[in-house]
């Protein structure tokens, strides 16, 4: 392993990183020479009709930079220089009727300094550049009235209207730091435009607006886009089974404007609940997470929708194979807007090929027992009504009056739905003393919904606060009928009613405040109270047994963190967060450091320790129920199948970014108490056990950027141990998701209007659990099992692509369109994502152990297409 991160490391320094200048000094000398000897001297291509540079001479009087040579022969000349990439440039007439220019230089407003890969979007035209390291850009427009919005984190953004840039010399912009954060390095491209890294706490900001196309995906999906990320998968190829650092998903803090949420998937998980087209942000945390954020031991996914009143009407309305979706942005006043969205699927209309490879993918698990036997006399009915909804309504209140400083009253809301009436009958079945049917129907039905009141005010420059109020509501209800009868009379052989309810009510608020002592210190503190009741109910009529868990819990949180940053040299967080919780009538401290500092100019190293805890989990059903969707139930600590959860986690690395080459390397090392045998579903065992896991695991990031055309590679080694003192004697043994080795190589091109991307995943299969038998009493028969997770399944990969067109529908860019084309799973590999066993019966009412495999979804198109105005 050494070895292949040392011939990493030896590949990656091999670029030359010199910066040239230019060396020549010319007097009068035709633009066409100058023009020859940059192209030689810096290795880069201009792009022009050559009738423009007829007649054009400029001087240079000294040794000059590049971009300060093309800023001079721009004064010069009747000519502009466009920069389209650190090789291209493209050289246009200034009086071009109907176009113009405009450039600039971005600098910190209080040290000065430049800033570098801010990036500066024409709106109209959707088309954004970034500052180079002099805080240099430059921007070709379409008419003197587009607006240019300049954006960089940590920074309060400012926009102008272009011809307010106009000048003969390159205007100089000067950003403040924003009051709610230190200024902060960031790094733009993690891994395509719209995914930046921030600070020390190594936080993974994502803007939907602005991704770049990734594969597989016909249109930004905020929880598959995070499967891009190294430390980050979905072993079970659902959008929200995010499995970070070798947690489970229910060991992520999910949060949308500050509900949380405790459903995040669509269509049984395969698509996430959250509308990207009204999402501002997304804040991603694999370890070293805020001190505000607390109760869960894994990741956190705060997102964030659109926070700012809109600036006049918007609309953006379109479909893809399995749903329908629109949004309205509108400013009712100067001092109010709204924001709301729709989304809802037409499966339950309409059978499109994405959606027949959704169903099979998701219903396997309920009719194996059709596709694995042999069906000589009988008939198979099938029917499947699903589809699902989404609505969100967020108003915004200016309360400032005019004032100064930022005082604003934001309301949010969410419903989320998913609806599902399944039937299966088998006619005609040959057994018993005469044919029978077997029918079988599920009333699936879960809501997440949820409301935030938040108030944000800023007291003076340097004290803000940030109040907020929210419920969340998570209500899952089944209901399924199983029946045998008799094909002819309709004798009732067997009947069982199956009923099953887990209910979450969620209330909270917190008050946030924020003190930016100086520029270089500032401290974050918090108070946060909330109440849980979670209820899990079932009753099952065939063997006359009810289930009957509920709970309630009380949690008080307070935290301090103080952050240090100097000259964007060091960067220090340290923190901590105490929880009192009732269930436990026990208070848990969890410290918090992490520290970023640079050891070269171009080289950042980061180190981070923490402590967390949870006092709610999921728990796997084992009680009779054929119907395995959705087995998972949420229960509080107390409950005799859970305990509360402990995690600490230290970690380290480094990254390297110059010259287009970006590398981050980062290890980690995690242990958490208090797991249970219930929580992780090992087969075989159904007497709760409580044990241990150590996770080690490393995460590597590689990407080069050649022009329009970026590459990655993403790999992760996790190696998870569990140890329970009654399973595999006491020893330690792979986790359920114990997944070593996982590789995802990612291509993307951007030509024109086209955007292309290839991704190939290949990673080891999950352990699992295998059979030796079957064992037959007087009374019971059940399945003989070997060593937990001794077994491993086989080597899964995938290989992934999308495309899209972007175009515009009216002369000034306001109306504009895109189509979308994706494939899942391109070469329809049959990948194995699960293996478990059941006894079945043959034809002479003999026993048998059936291997019950779940299978990867097989090659799935999707196309979409939307207008925005």
């Amino acid at each position: 392993m050494k070895s292949i991160f040392f011939s990493i490391l030896i590949i990656i320094s091999i670029p030359s990183f010199s910066q040239k200048t230019a060396s020549s000094v010319y007097d009068d000398t035709p633009l066409e020479t100058i023009l020859k000897d940059l192209e030689k001297s810096y290795s880069i291509k201009f792009s022009f009709n050559p009738e423009i540079v007829k007649n054009e001479n400029a001087t240079i009087t000294k040794q000059k930079s590049l971009a300060k040579i093309l800023e001079s022969l721009q004064a010069q000349t009747s000519l502009f220089f466009e920069k389209v990439n650190e090789r291209y440039y493209i050289i246009r007439k200034k009086t071009k009727e109907g176009k113009i220019t405009v450039c600039g230089y971005l600098f910190d407003k209080l040290r000065q300094t430049p800033l570098q890969e801010a990036l500066i979007t024409n709106k109209n035209q959707s088309k954004t550049v970034s500052s180079d390291k002099n805080g240099y850009f430059q921007l070709y427009l379409t008419a003197p009235n587009d607006t240019i919005d300049i954006r960089f984190l940590g920074y309060k953004n400012r926009r102008f209207i272009a011809r307010e840039l106009q000048s003969t010399d390159c205007v100089k912009i000067q950003l403040s730091e924003d009051d709610f954060q230190l200024g902060e390095v960031v790094i733009t491209e993690y891994v395509t435009s719209g995914i930046s890294r921030q600070g020390a706490n190594s936080a993974i900001n994502i803007d939907p607006s602005k991704l770049g196309i990734l594969p597989r995906l016909v249109e930004p999906d905020i929880l598959q886009t995070l499967q891009f990320l190294p430390g980050i998968q979905s072993p079970t190829e659902t959008a929200s089974g995010l499995h970070i650092r070798g947690g489970t998903p229910d060991h992520n803090l999910v949060l949308w404007d500050g509900i949380k949420m405790y459903s995040s998937g669509h269509f049984f998980d395969l698509l996430s609940i959250f509308n990207p087209y009204i999402t501002e942000n997304i804040k991603l945390y694999r370890n070293s997470t805020d001190a505000k954020y607390g109760n869960r031991i894994s990741g956190v996914i705060d997102i964030e929708s659109k926070n700012e009143i809109p600036k006049d009407l918007g609309f953006g309305v379109g479909f893809n194979m399995t749903n329908i979706d629109a949004y309205v942005e509108a400013r009712i006043d100067d001092d109010f807007g709204v924001i709301i969205s729709a989304r809802r699927a037409f499966t339950d209309l309409i059978e499109t090929p994405t959606f027949r490879s959704y169903s099979d993918r998701a219903f396997q698990s309920i009719r194996f027992f059709v596709d694995n036997q042999k069906l000589d006399q009988e008939t198979v009915e099938n029917e499947n009504v699903f589809y699902f909804t989404d609505l969100t309504l967020k108003t915004i209140f200016d309360l400032s009056k005019g004032h100064k400083g930022t005082n604003k009253l934001i309301i949010s809301s969410i419903f989320t739905n998913n609806n599902l009436d399944y039937t299966l009958n088998i006619k005609n079945i040959q057994g018993f003393s005469e044919p029978f049917d077997e029918n079988q129907r599920d009333d699936l039905n879960f809501v997440n919904q949820g409301a935030n009141i938040k108030w944000e005010k800023k007291w003076n420059k340097n004290f803000t606060h940030l109040a907020n109020f929210y419920f969340s509501n998570y209500d899952f209800r089944y209901t399924g009928l199983r029946e045998a009868r008799a094909t002819i009379d309709g004798f009732l052989f067997f009947e069982n009613n199956i009923e099953e309810t887990n209910a979450i009510k969620d209330v909270g608020a917190s008050l946030h405040t924020n003190w930016r002592i100086n520029a270089t210190h500032s401290f974050n503190s918090g108070y946060d109270f909330s109440t849980n009741e979670v209820t899990y109910n079932a009753d099952y009529s065939a063997d006359d047994f009810t289930f009957d868990e509920r709970g309630n819990n009380i949690t008080h949180a307070v935290f301090g963190e103080y952050q240090l940053n100097l000259n964007e040299k060091f960067k220090l967080s340290a923190g901590i967060r105490g929880n009192y919780f009732s269930v436990l009538d026990a208070t848990y401290w969890e410290p918090r450091i992490n520290l970023e500092f640079n050891v070269f100019p171009d080289v950042i190293a980061k180190l981070a320790t923490e402590r967390r805890n949870q006092v709610i989990s999921q728990v796997s059903n084992y009680l009779p129920n054929d119907f395995n969707l959705d087995n998972q139930i949420w229960l509080l600590a107390n409950s005799e199948f859970v305990s509360m959860l402990s995690s600490d986690q230290v970690s380290g690395g480094f990254t390297l970014n110059k010259n287009d080459w970006y590398v981050d390397l980062e290890g980690y090392y995690k242990t958490t108490e208090g797991l249970t045998s219930f929580a992780n579903g090992f087969n075989g065992i159904l007497d709760l056990e409580t044990g241990e896991s150590e996770i080690f695991g490393v995460d590597l990031l590689i990407k080069k950027r050649i022009n329009n055309y970026r590459s990655w590679i993403s790999y992760s080694y996790t190696n998870q141990d569990f140890k329970f003192e009654n399973v595999n004697d006491g020893r330690y043994f792979p986790g359920n998701f114990d997944i070593r080795h996982n590789l995802s190589w990612i291509h993307t091109y951007q030509w024109k209007n086209f955007e292309f991307s290839l991704g190939w995943n290949i990673r080891n299969g999950r352990p699992y659990t295998p059979a030796d038998g079957i064992t037959e009493t007087e009374e019971f028969l059940f399945i003989d099992y070997g060593e937990v997770n001794s077994k491993q399944l086989n080597t899964y990969h995938r290989l992934d692509f999308s495309s899209s067109y972007k175009f515009n529908l009216s002369k000034n860019d306001t109306w504009r369109g895109k189509i979308g084309f994706s494939l899942f799973n391109l070469y329809d590999k049959e990948n194995t994502l699960n293996r478990t066993y059941n006894i079945r019966f043959d034809d002479n009412n003999n026993f048998l152990l059936q291997e019950i495999n779940t299978i990867s979804a097989g090659i799935t198109p999707n196309l979409s297409f939307r207008i925005d105005f």
